[in-house]
């Protein structure tokens, strides 16, 4: 059933515009949101969680990839932020999602493979199917901005994302590749330090020709987590070149944070805790990098090459061009 919700998380708002980010508040478009739309593949349904403004549009479209393991409604204190701000955001429950009974901790590195390349499938398997989800959630109809699409996703999300947007990996043991022929998305925002997933190499969003957006922190997980106790023994090898002139990468660093923003998405759980100022701060420079790429906005892009954030943000954020 269709909830139309407006974003006035007092918390939230204030521990933002102490923050002073970018657009820290929600903006001023009411959020409707329709759960569990069902896209018809051949072998299953794709369930999507369809966010829109409730008025005006066309808008750019945002698809968001969840965690491995994780729900695929649950990053909304993000999404829905974009949503206020002019944007239409779909979130995919891939296969591997716990709401679907689905547990990480038992999946071997054969599966694992096969569950990459369906989370692939989806991202363009979504855009395929625009007009069905259109006819299922007929209050998105006329909203999506077709032309303006980007790729976003969290942790393995992240890594399905850079798949979709142009990342070719092999598995050096079997030597099969994963890569996606899809060229509908303009730009890459990724919900974590993708580089930190022990099948990864270091800084894999350098292999984008696209803009792209990058948010890590202190806490989140490093390539100190490709140990021995590594349940996948091996990394895939990239085999597409560094772009020579691809652009640059804006990569916002947040201290004391970690992989799950202090349960603000994915586990609710996980100490130290829910993170109100790290979320207003990531919701603001995010919202800054899709209104410079998807909408043009010149005062985003030079808030974003500025690559310093207000002296209310405090030494907590850094922001850099790589």
């Amino acid at each position: 059933m269709k909830q139309i919700i407006s974003l006035l998380l007092s918390v939230l708002v204030s521990a933002a515009s102490a923050a002073g980010a970018y657009k820290p508040e929600a903006g001023p478009y009411t959020v409707a949101i329709e759960n569990h739309v069902a896209i018809e593949l051949d072998r299953r349904d794709l369930l999507v969680r369809v966010a829109y403004p409730a008025s005006g549009g066309p808008f750019p479209l945002v698809v968001l990839s969840h965690g491995g393991g994780c729900v695929g409604g649950s990053y909304h204190m993000v999404g829905d932020h974009w949503v206020s701000h002019g944007y239409v955001v779909l979130q995919p429950t891939h296969p591997d999602s716990a709401s679907l009974g689905f547990d990480m901790a038992t999946v071997e590195p054969r599966q694992m493979e096969g569950i990459i390349r369906q989370r692939v499938e989806d991202m363009s398997a979504i855009l395929d199917h625009l007009g069905d989800l259109e006819r299922k959630a007929p209050g998105v109809k006329g909203k999506i901005d077709r032309e303006h699409v980007i790729a976003a996703g969290h942790s393995m999300g992240g890594a399905t994302a850079l798949l979709a947007t142009g990342l070719k990996l092999e598995n050096p043991f079997s030597k099969q590749r994963i890569e996606s022929g899809e060229n509908r998305y303009g730009g890459l925002l990724l919900l974590s330090e993708p580089g930190g997933n022990p099948t990864l190499p270091d800084e894999p969003w350098r292999y984008i020709d696209m803009p792209t957006f990058i948010y890590t922190g202190t806490d989140d997980y490093g390539s100190e987590s490709r140990g021995e106790n590594s349940r996948i023994p091996f990394q895939y090898n990239v085999v597409n070149d560094v772009p020579g002139d691809a652009p640059g990468k804006h990569y916002l660093w947040i201290d004391g944070i970690n992989h799950y923003l202090g349960g603000g998405w994915c586990r609710a759980e996980v100490a130290p805790g829910f993170d109100a100022e790290a979320v207003g701060i990531l919701n603001g420079v995010s919202t800054a990098f899709l209104d410079a790429y998807a909408k043009g906005d010149t005062d985003a892009l030079a808030f974003l090459n500025r690559g310093a954030l207000p002296d209310a943000a405090g030494a907590r954020p850094t922001l850099s061009l790589k």
